[in-house]
């Protein structure tokens, strides 16, 4: 049995199931946050810190009462990447953030998919006004998909009181009455 946080939602498109990123999320999580791929996150990470972070990320859903998902296959269980709402300590507004775990997934529209689910769920289910992505200005990929989401560079928005996060870059999501007719 893999113990779960109970009343997290499931959130679903037509090719994807998104649930909470739970314990069997955790050594496929650790395993992508030790790679080159998480350059723009902090990574690649040690194998402990990369376990500390992937239960970080489950105990945010029982500090805040969200987080991020598990991107699945519909059909499947198995993690592919993960999307979701984030607002750690050092933040001043929660993120949208997403990852894939494995270039086998990049190039589908998997990731856009999952953000659009999350975001619609956080200004359905949370009332929320507004959301923000935090990205390194290296990330071209990251930069173009938030522009495929509609979201606009805000040069006014406060970036988190993290180490390391001078020039990030702070890209606006469009607002609930945008996205959601």
């Amino acid at each position: 049995m893999s113990p779960h946080l109970a009343d997290t939602p499931v959130l679903e498109t037509d090719r994807l199931t998104l649930r909470a990123f739970d314990a069997r999320d955790v050594e496929a999580g650790a395993a992508y946050l030790m790679t080159e791929r998480t350059k723009y996150m902090g990574g690649p990470y040690s194998r402990a810190d990369a376990w500390d972070h992937c239960c970080g990320l489950i105990g945010h859903w029982a500090v805040r009462g969200y987080g991020l998902f598990a991107i699945c296959l519909k059909g499947s269980d198995q993690a592919i990447g993960d999307a979701g709402l984030l607002c750690p300590g050092g933040y001043h507004e929660p993120e949208l953030g997403w990852g894939i775990w494995s270039t086998e997934y990049e190039g589908q529209g998997i990731v856009r998919e999952a953000a659009r689910a999350v975001r619609d769920h956080a200004y359905r289910d949370h009332g929320w006004s507004t959301l923000v992505s935090y990205i390194d200005p290296d990330n071209t990929r990251s930069i173009a998909l938030a522009e495929r989401l509609g979201c606009r560079l805000d040069a006014d928005a406060v970036i988190p009181d993290l180490p390391d996060w001078e020039g990030t870059l702070v890209y606006r999501h469009p607002g609930p009455s945008e996205v959601m007719a």
